[in-house]
């Protein structure tokens, strides 16, 4: 599933991004900091082994960092753009690979 290496990139990218582009406050360094982490490790994990699930906590991740753009908001135009734009290719992905997934039938575990 393609669609969880690059949203497990982006998570290494709000990682960086917090450090370059979130600005002085430190709402906005932990919000992407956090939301990198799991990212990551729910890109790899999903990658590996698939469950639905993840896809949708992925999902929840980028609406929260849709919403955290507006809810810290930074003088920084590119720490909320990146926010945006990131959280909304995120949900797109992982509502993209739910639904592919769920067409393909899955193996049932022993």
């Amino acid at each position: 599933m393609w669609q969880a290496w690059v949203n497990a990139i982006l998570g290494l990218w709000f990682i960086v991004a917090a450090f370059i582009i979130a600005g002085s406050k430190t709402a906005n360094i932990t919000s992407n900091l956090i939301a990198g982490i799991i990212l990551v490790i729910l890109g790899i994990w999903a990658s590996v082994r698939y469950k639905g699930w993840k896809n949708w906590v992925v999902a929840l991740i980028g609406v929260w960092m849709i919403i955290s753009g507006f809810w810290f908001p930074s003088h920084y135009i590119a720490t909320v753009g990146n926010d945006i734009v990131a959280g909304a290719v995120i949900i797109i992905l992982s509502l993209w690979a739910w639904a592919g997934a769920s067409k393909v039938p899955q193996p049932k575990e022993a």
